[in-house]
């Protein structure tokens, strides 16, 4: 009996600690999506300064300070349509330029085939996984010190 539940502690305690993997390794994804597809206009940090950004037309928005732009609260149904191309971002080119959301569809389709029935959902996915990203590079003033 005693080593029942041993095991099932064991068991338990895998479990937790693999659910703790998963999230991380979540928020790897949107961090990883960020420095491939964002951060040489945006810089590392997010702030506009990466190293394209000196020979672009118009210097890349910091996207660090999105949701105190928006009184205090992340805008991430804007963000997410700006990134799938629903929302168009002059700064990101004409329309004729293949927008994230369908780069990010024509990367599944050629690594599991057009008629996958998993792609529209690995592109929310990644979407998504920047979206959060996002989220948590936001810089919010700090309000503690106001009276």
């Amino acid at each position: 009996m005693a080593s029942k539940t041993k095991i099932l502690t064991l068991s338990a305690l895998l479990a937790f600690f693999a659910c703790g993997s998963l999230i991380a390794e979540q928020t790897r994804i949107g961090e990883s999506e960020f420095k491939s597809h964002c951060a040489a206009c945006h810089g590392l940090d997010g702030k506009g300064n990466g190293p394209f950004a000196e020979f672009l037309k118009a210097k890349p928005k910091s996207l660090t300070t999105l949701a105190r732009d928006n009184q205090g609260t992340f805008p991430f149904n804007q963000v997410y349509d700006v990134i799938d191309g629903r929302k168009h971002m002059s700064a990101h080119g004409t329309k004729d330029m293949p927008i994230w959301g369908e780069r990010y569809a024509m990367e599944i389709i050629n690594q599991y085939g057009e008629f996958s029935t998993t792609h529209p959902e690995t592109v929310r996915h990644r979407i998504l996984e920047l979206v959060f990203y996002l989220a948590e590079l936001q810089e919010y003033p700090d309000t503690s010190l106001k009276r």
